[in-house]
C-alpha cells in the first residue's frame, strides 16, 4: 500500500472548511489540487497561496487552483466543500476528477444535500463527512480557524468492501493532520444529530447577527433554540433516527464551545450569498410536514432567513 500522503486530492469549493482543509493536509505534505467555479478567484489563489490564521499564529501554503477540472483530471480523493445550494452545479463539473476507484467525501450541512447526493449516479464510491470544525474565512484564501471539533466520516450507502479501505485511509490522513475523526457505521444518525444543532444556532446566528455564543445571553434566542432542536428531534425520532441523549445540552455546549464563532450562515447573510437554510431548518420543515408534525419555530426561522435573502441588494 503505498503512503497515504502520496494519494492525489482534490478540493472542491475554498470556502472556509475548503480552505481549512487545504491549509490543514497541505502542512503535512499533501500535495491539494482546489477547483472552483470562479476563475479569478482560482487565479487568486494560485498566485497568493493559502493563509490560515490560528491564534497569533499565521502560516502560509502555495496552492494550485483551477476552474477547469480537466487541468486535475481523476484523483484518489475528492473532498466536496460547496455549500448545498451549489451541490448540482459542483456535482455536473467535478466529473473528470472522478473514477470508479475515487472517493468522494461531501461535507454539506443539514440534510438537503442526502437526496441530490443520491440521485446523482456518480462513478465512485460517495461518503459522507460530519464535523463541527469552526472556520471563518477572512478573504480569498485567508482562513480563521474557529474551534476543534470532532468529525465522522462514513458511506451514504451500502457499499461493496473493497470500497471500505479507501475511507479507513481518509480517515487515518486526517488524524495525521491533526483531526479527530472516526469512521461511523451509522452516518445517518450522525447527520441528523448534527442537524440539530445547526437547526437550533446557524439561522438564529444569521437572525440576531452575532456569534454563536450570544445567544445563550440572549433568553428570548435561547427559547427558540430550545423549541427549534425539539421539533427537529421529535421529526428525527419519527423517522426512528437515533438522536443522542438531550440534543439541547448538546447543541448549548456546541454554543459555548465555538462562542466566538460566526456560523456559516451568518457569513452568507453578511455577503449576501444564498444561505443553506432550506437543507436545515427549511428541509425540518419540509420532513414535518410530510409526518404531519408540527414545526412552527423552525417555519418562523425558515420564513426570517429567507426574508433576509429576499432583501439583499440586486445583484
Amino acid at each position: 500500500m503505498r503512503d497515504i500522503l502520496s494519494h492525489r486530492v482534490a478540493i472542491v469549493g475554498p470556502g472556509a472548511l475548503g480552505c481549512l482543509l487545504a491549509a490543514s493536509l497541505g502542512r503535512i505534505g499533501v500535495e491539494i489540487r482546489v477547483l472552483d467555479h470562479d476563475s479569478q478567484r482560482a487565479g487568486l489563489l494560485r498566485h497568493s497561496g493559502l493563509t490560515l490564521e490560528q491564534g497569533e499564529r499565521l502560516e502560509h501554503f502555495p496552492i494550485q487552483a483551477t476552474a477547469d477540472p480537466l487541468r486535475i483530471g481523476p484523483v484518489d480523493l475528492v473532498l466536496l466543500c460547496v455549500k448545498s445550494p451549489a451541490l448540482g452545479r459542483a456535482l455536473l463539473s467535478l466529473r473528470p476528477l472522478l473514477t470508479k476507484s475515487t472517493l468522494l467525501l461531501a461535507w454539506q450541512n443539514g440534510i438537503g444535500h442526502l437526496p441530490v447526493l443520491q440521485e446523482a449516479d456518480l462513478p465512485c464510491s460517495v461518503a459522507l463527512a460530519v464535523t463541527s470544525l469552526g472556520a471563518n474565512l477572512v478573504g480569498p484564501g485567508r482562513v480563521r480557524f474557529g474551534g476543534e471539533g470532532a468529525t465522522r466520516f462514513g458511506f451514504l450507502r451500502i457499499t461493496q468492501e473493497e470500497a471500505k479501505p479507501a475511507l479507513q485511509e481518509t480517515a487515518a490522513l486526517f488524524r495525521r493532520a491533526g483531526f479527530e475523526v472516526r469512521v461511523a457505521e451509522d452516518i445517518q444518525a450522525q447527520v441528523w444529530n448534527k442537524l440539530l444543532v445547526n437547526v437550533g444556532i446557524n439561522a438564529l446566528t444569521a437572525i440576531h447577527g452575532c456569534e454563536n455564543g450570544a445567544l445563550l445571553d440572549n433568553p428570548e434566542a435561547l427559547r427558540l433554540m430550545r423549541a427549534a432542536v425539539l421539533e427537529a428531534a421529535e421529526v428525527a425520532l419519527a423517522q426512528g433516527i437515533a438522536v443522542a441523549p438531550d440534543p439541547v445540552a448538546r447543541t448549548i455546549a456546541v454554543c459555548r464551545a465555538t462562542a466566538a464563532n460566526i456560523s456559516s450562515m451568518l457569513q452568507d447573510v453578511r455577503q449576501a450569498r444564498q444561505t443553506e437554510i432550506e437543507g436545515i431548518n427549511g428541509a425540518v420543515l419540509e420532513e414535518a410536514r410530510r409526518l404531519g408534525i408540527p414545526a412552527p419555530v423552525n417555519a418562523k426561522l425558515f420564513a426570517a432567513v429567507r426574508g433576509m435573502e429576499q432583501s439583499y441588494p440586486p445583484g
